[in-house]
Formats: C-alpha cells, structure tokens, sequence
C-alpha cells in the first residue's frame, strides 16, 4: 500500500478505493460472502480524503458517528448484543448503487445547438431537462443547464427555481437517485413499482405549480435550454433494462441490477476518447469526490444501529401512541425532517433516525419508502443548504435569501400534496 501511495495521491487511492467498495460488493454478493472487503474498503477511502472533505460533510459525519458509537456502547452496558456488523455494512448496497449510477455523469450530453429556447418553450425545455436528464444522470446536468444558462448572462430567480425544482422532484420517482437507494434501504421489502405512481404524482404537482408561478410572472422572457430527442435514449433506455431485469429475477434486489446495468451503460454510452483513459481519469479525479456522500451514508449506518440500541434499551420510551402511520403522523413526520432538511441536516440523516422509530408502525413499507421520497424530493429543491442549493449558491452566486422566500409557498404545498396522496393510496 505504501509503494502504491507514493505513485497516487490521496485524493486518486480514495477513488480507487471508493470504485473497489462498488466491485468487492457485487463480487461477496455474487459468491455468498460476508461483506466485509467492500466494507474495509469503503471505510478506508473515507479516511485517505477525510481532510479534503467538506467542513460540513466532516462535522456532520462526526456527529453521526460518535452519537452512534456512544449509543451502541450504552446498549451493551444495558445487555443489548453489539450489532457490529449492521453498523459497518448497513449501507453499503446503497454505496455500491451511488458509485454505479455516478458513472452515468461521464454520458452527459454533448450540447452542439446553439439555439435558446424562450418563453413557454424555454421554461418546459429547461424544466424538462433537468428532471428527466436528471433522474439518469443525476447533480451533473444541474452544471450542463447552468452552465449554458450563464454564458451570457446570470442565472435570474426564475432560472434557478426551475433547475433546483425540476432536479430534484426525480427523487419522488426516479430509481437512480441517490434518494431512492436510502428508501429501499431503510424501508425493506419497499418495490419500486408501487412508489412509482405517487411519485409521478408528485412530480406532476410540481410541473404544475411552477408553471403557475412563472405564468404569473415574465414568462415570455425567460431564457431556456435546448432539450434535444436524442438526449433523452439513455435515461430511457437504462429505465427499460432494469424494469425488464428486475421483472425477470424479482428476488434480486433492485439496488443490486443498477449497480451492475449502470456503469454498464455508461461504458456503452462514453462521450470521451480513448475509454480507458476517460475512465481512468475519471476514478482518480472525479470519483473521490462522493466522499462526502459516503461518510455521511457510513456514519448515518452507525447512527441508526445506535438508535436500534436504543430502542431495544427502552422500547416503552420510544414507542408512539399510534399504532399505525396515520396521515397525521405522516404529515408531522414530514413536517420535521423537512424543517430538518432547510437547515442543512442531509435527509439520510433524518431517514436513519426516524426509520428504527416508524419501522414497527408500518406494515407497509411502500408508505415508508413514499414517506422517504417525499421528503427528499421537497426539501432539497427548497433548500439553499442541501447538495444543490449550495452548487446554485457557490457556483451561480444565488442568494440563499431569496432561495428561501421563493420557495416556501411551494414546500407548504408540496408536503400537504404529499400528505394527501399518501391518504389517498396507503390509508
């Protein structure tokens, strides 16, 4: 390791290390193994890139983990078995499936057209890129909008609400957001095809009342992108094969066939030449960059095993009154981890914590799961302190203030819909 090291950074061994967690896991799951490997591995890239991560990411990580640990070693001295093992690989599908899908960033699509779309055509073009580009190829097409966006002139109010809406509504649906990986996660047994529908219902409700919004104002003026037929092959194409595998083999966990379909089609869909290269640089320059992701996922593991200890410690103290997920605890649920999200707390953080609590109250997890993605998909479009707040803050100098203010009316009425549509279809 250390003659290795003195050839790579340690930025580039954390990328490799981060790509190993992703190939040691579908490898010990292919041969029945224990998944420790891909565990060291995760855990090991986390500490090579522990001081270039943000100061954010590595206060909130701490956090997490030291409140896990103390909590674990507080459930022992109380005769609580130490679930070593859940805390080190809880999230390690969800690792694996993060790496997989942030390969699909190197098909962003190459922007030859030069036209910009305005008025009515510009507003559904631009907001349509973002959520249906987005929901393949994740935060990345939030840069390619913005950055053709900015060429001229700067991102304006109404610009940035469509990119940060239109992004992250694809949480409530999408199965290759990041967000749909920690839903499946901590509400197992969840499928996909039965969150699918109230999350284009969602989504629809966010179409709508943007549109509204931007009717109200200066519509004709608004500067759009260019959204291209041919853009839209890979999303759907990728979507297709996995809904296809996964009806074939419905044992084989939905996270696993997109961390093996994902970098697959990314491979097959390279923009660069040669590949090797593209791929090589890729690992040691761009893929350290998920380490803030994967220290949180990691110690958020952490943290809700030390719940679950917790909880076993002392269940009259934790336990609700209900004795099901009522629509009203679902909207108060909600309502906190939204609030949680607008200060900045990473919704993973929030799933960890309330999913040992809400586990035994539902019996069905698709209500959890919806219950995760609604939150997601809201509370990042409405918050200048989540992933993409900050990108809108620090790289097109949008004003936190005014993130905020215009979007309060939305988040208000995106977690009643959220409500009313989890009455409507889990009761």
């Amino acid at each position: 390791m250390s003659a290795l090291s003195s050839h790579l950074s340690h930025s580039q061994l954390a990328g490799w290390l981060v790509l190993a967690t992703w190939g040691l896991y579908l490898l010990v799951l292919a041969l029945g193994w224990p998944p420790y490997l891909p565990a060291l591995a995760s855990w090991l890239a986390i500490g090579y890139c522990w001081s270039a991560l943000s100061r954010s990411a590595r206060k909130q990580s701490a956090i997490l983990f030291g409140l896990g640990v103390l909590m674990l070693a507080w459930g022992v001295l109380h005769g609580v078995g130490l679930d070593f093992y859940n805390a080190a690989t809880r999230n390690l599908p969800l690792l694996s499936m993060f790496v997989a899908v942030s390969f699909l960033a190197l098909t962003n699509p190459e922007q030859e057209d030069q036209s910009q779309p305005t008025g009515r055509k510009g507003f559904w073009s631009t907001i349509l890129s973002c959520h249906l580009l987005g929901a393949a190829i994740n935060l990345s097409i939030i840069f390619v909008v913005g950055d053709r966006l900015t060429r001229k002139n700067p991102l304006t109010d109404e610009q940035i609400r469509v990119l940060m809406r239109g992004f992250c509504a694809g949480a409530y649906w999408s199965p290759f957001f990041v967000a749909f990986g920690v839903a499946m996660t901590y509400a197992p047994g969840a499928q996909w095809t039965s969150t699918f529908l109230p999350g284009l219902i969602m989504a629809g409700l966010m179409f709508a009342l943007t549109y509204f919004e931007a009717s109200r104002g200066n519509l004709q003026a608004f500067r759009g992108y260019p959204l291209k037929r041919d853009s839209l092959v890979i999303p759907g194409l990728l979507a297709i094969v996995v809904l296809t595998l996964h009806s074939m083999f419905e044992q084989t966990n939905i996270l696993t066939i997109i961390s093996v379909i994902a970098p697959l089609g990314a491979l097959l869909f390279l923009r660069g030449r040669p590949r090797r290269k593209v791929l090589v640089n890729y690992v040691e320059q761009r893929l350290a960059g998920v380490a803030s992701q994967f220290s949180l996922f990691l110690a958020a593991g952490v943290f809700s095993t030390g719940v679950a200890a917790m909880i076993a410690c002392y269940p009259s103290l934790f336990s609700f009154s209900a004795t099901h997920l009522t629509p009203t605890l679902f909207w108060g649920i909600s309502a906190i981890m939204i609030l949680a999200g607008l200060i900045g707390v990473h919704p993973v953080v929030s799933v960890s914590l309330v999913a040992p609590l809400l586990m035994p109250l539902v019996s069905n997890m698709n209500q959890l799961a919806f219950l995760y993605l609604s939150v997601w998909g809201t509370a990042t479009a409405v918050s200048p302190l989540s992933g993409v707040g900050l990108s809108m803050v620090s790289r097109y100098n949008a004003s936190s203030r005014t993130i905020l203010r215009q979007n309060w009316r939305y988040m208000l009425a995106m977690w009643l819909a959220a409500g009313g549509v989890n009455a409507l279809l889990f009761g």
